[in-house]
């Protein structure tokens, strides 16, 4: 059994920012992560058998990033890289797929720092080859330098759009469209003076909106895909106004030709392993969906598991940073390796800082909340369930047995039963019982996580040394022997 003060799940800049602090505190940290190299997705690095010709607009980031990635070479850090937690077998026990190093830790803390995921949206034809996320299509462009195709079409929902066409534009693609669902445009005004308190990613906004316009990339708001088109591959999608009700206009909808699609509906937080530990969860649909319930320590409803970063609620990188650097801070004091007047010191202009974000948080989300219910969006033959190839009309069909529940369509189903394990397809199918039932989506019961929070071989389970079991006496054996 291994042993920590802090043990870390994820080394992107929440993570990383944690490890920092609590390391220089003098904690004994240790930090998994399944990715080759730390970074996380915004500070994402090319693997290391790239080389790199020419310098790029990622430099600049990965400048910044540079202090993050030192934690990981901290005396006090144990940093674990291709690395999956996947199980809680006790309290304060975290079990790990390493290969080799396959195991178990004790930590006095845990901190999940597991970020986000794409919050996919089902449309007619989003399986075609060629329609890909808008994280999936950063991943690309900042781990491999790949464009996935040279004309394309942005949709979706949220700030995040804009970033995908500037990258997208930077990388030579031709950007012929970009749909934003919201009418951010008529929202901007009244909620700028909640936007200024954050006057540095305003400025990278209008900066985005520029090299947009240079390139002559068309910005329409109140606009959604509604399909994508092809045969063995993307060719077209359909795009149709949303109206002042926040239906789907079908009857004004205009075709656009492309070879990619990037499908961007907002992030949600991953929250495998808080319902994998037990922490209590809430929903808040302007920071992502289902998210931890926290104190105002970033502590969990389980004392010692704190929650830090977008996989606490969306809040960007900045959020990210500090509230790392917050939760390392409160870990240390919690575990007497900073005193209550120096944490305290060391944390105010950190919570400062947090409650600038927050109110710029609110005024971004006012923006870009989304004007329309993308339940709307998809047909009877619409697949979603990805891993099981499960269609709308078939949850329609087992509703119709009785099968009414999150559970009793998983089962009936397997619905959530595949590879993804309900990341994916989870939200979809609780936005669906929602629309049905009339309610909000948080009255939905959703299955409960189960263990392995994320795949791992079997390879790697057999790595793992484990101390050989202990039966109890068996009465049945002669004389009761107990059995070892």
């Amino acid at each position: 059994m291994n042993n920590a003060d802090l043990a870390i799940v994820g080394a992107g800049p929440t993570g990383l920012s944690a490890a920092l602090v609590a390391a220089r505190a003098g904690l004994k940290v240790w930090i998994f992560d399944d990715n080759a190299l730390p970074g996380g997705q915004y500070f994402r690095q090319l693997p290391k058998q790239y080389r790199k010709t020419q310098k790029t607009v990622y430099d600049k980031e990965h400048g910044r990033a540079a202090e993050l990635f030192t934690a990981i070479h901290h005396p006090n850090v144990t940093y674990l890289p291709n690395a999956t937690v996947w199980e809680n077998p006790d309290p304060g026990i975290l079990a790990f797929a390493a290969g080799e190093r396959s195991g178990r830790i004790e930590a006095k803390a845990i901190l999940i720092a597991c970020g986000a995921s794409d919050r996919p949206v089902p449309f007619p034809g989003w399986t075609l080859p060629g329609v890909v996320t808008a994280g999936g299509l950063q991943n690309l462009v900042k781990g491999a330098r790949v464009v996935p195709g040279e004309r394309a079409v942005v949709a979706g929902n949220g700030p995040l759009l804009m970033v995908v066409a500037a990258n997208l534009i930077r990388a030579g693609a031709e950007v012929a469209a970009v749909a934003e669902a919201a009418p951010a445009k008529a929202r901007l005004w009244r909620n700028l003076p909640r936007l200024l308190h954050a006057p540095e990613i305003v400025k990278l906004a209008v900066n985005y909106r520029g090299l947009m316009a240079k390139a002559g990339a068309p910005y329409r708001c109140g606009e959604t895909v509604i399909e994508a088109r092809g045969g063995d591959e993307l060719e077209e999608v359909v795009l149709a106004p949303i109206d002042t009700r926040g239906h789907i206009d079908r009857a004004k909808a205009r075709t656009v030709a492309c070879d990619t699609l990037v499908a961007g509906f907002g992030l949600n937080p991953s929250i495998e392993m808080y319902r994998l530990l037990g922490c209590e969860v809430t929903y808040n649909s302007y920071r992502g969906g289902w998210m931890p319930k926290r104190s105002e320590d970033l502590e969990t409803s389980i004392p010692g598991i704190f929650a830090a970063g977008d996989g606490a609620g969306i809040g960007g990188v900045e959020f990210a940073l500090i509230e790392g650097k917050l939760a390392g801070t409160v870990i240390a004091r919690n575990l007497g390796a900073l005193g209550e007047r120096d944490a305290a010191i060391q944390a105010a202009p950190l919570r400062s800082r947090l409650e600038r974000f927050r109110k710029f948080r609110v005024g971004l989300e006012r923006v870009y909340a989304p004007p329309a219910t993308w339940t709307e969006l998809m047909t009877e033959d619409t697949v979603v369930c990805r891993c099981e190839d499960v269609s709308l009309g078939e949850v329609r069909e087992r509703e119709a047995q009785g099968f009414t529940s999150a559970f009793a369509i998983k089962g009936s189903t397997r619905m959530s039963m595949g590879r993804c394990q309900g990341r994916n397809c989870l939200p979809t199918l609780a936005a669906l019982i929602a629309a049905r039932d009339g309610v909000a989506v948080e009255q939905v019961d959703l299955p409960r996580g189960r263990p392995p929070a994320r795949l791992v071989t079997i390879g790697d389970l057999l790595q793992e040394d484990l101390p050989a079991p202990v039966f109890p006496a068996d009465p049945h054996l002669p004389r009761g022997e107990e059995v070892t």
